[in-house]
């Protein structure tokens, strides 16, 4: 199975492709290809942010997208690109899932571990994944088959 991974970093979408088993997987760090301009935004800015990540998805040839859910404190334009993203998925007839961020926070902590008997930072060094793309893997992990 091939994932898209996607956590809203601040004003950027980071994303992984994740592909093969819960077991054994590869992963291939697209970095925060897709971004909005930083401060108070437009709506014409979420929707070229729409637009670009449109033309970013058709491009890839998955079989799921995952999203890293915020939780109920999240920021504004976290809100609106998480929605963007969903829309377009819908749009586009791409199958999706949203995982919360609390949960992959558990995945990272301990469940990874127990289910793998790996450490989850042997995980990211191995992939040469910076720490903040720890929930994004975390989420795109937890709906590998």
């Amino acid at each position: 199975m091939k994932i898209l991974a996607i956590e809203v970093m601040s004003n950027a979408a980071g994303m992984l492709l994740i592909d093969g088993t819960q077991k054994t997987y590869e992963v291939i760090n697209l970095g925060k290809v897709l971004a909005m301009p930083k401060g108070d935004t437009t709506i014409k800015d979420l929707i070229d942010f729409q637009t670009n990540f449109a033309t970013h998805l058709q491009k890839q040839s998955i079989d799921r997208l995952v999203l890293c859910e915020s939780g109920k404190d999240a920021k504004k334009m976290r809100v609106r690109m998480e929605f963007a993203i969903l829309s377009e998925c819908e749009k586009l007839s791409i199958d999706y899932k949203t995982y919360p961020t609390g949960s992959c926070t558990r995945i990272i902590n301990s469940s990874y571990t127990k289910e793998t008997g790996r450490a989850f930072a042997d995980e990211l060094a191995q992939y040469k994944l910076p720490k903040y793309m720890g929930k994004t893997l975390a989420a795109g992990w937890r709906f590998l088959e």
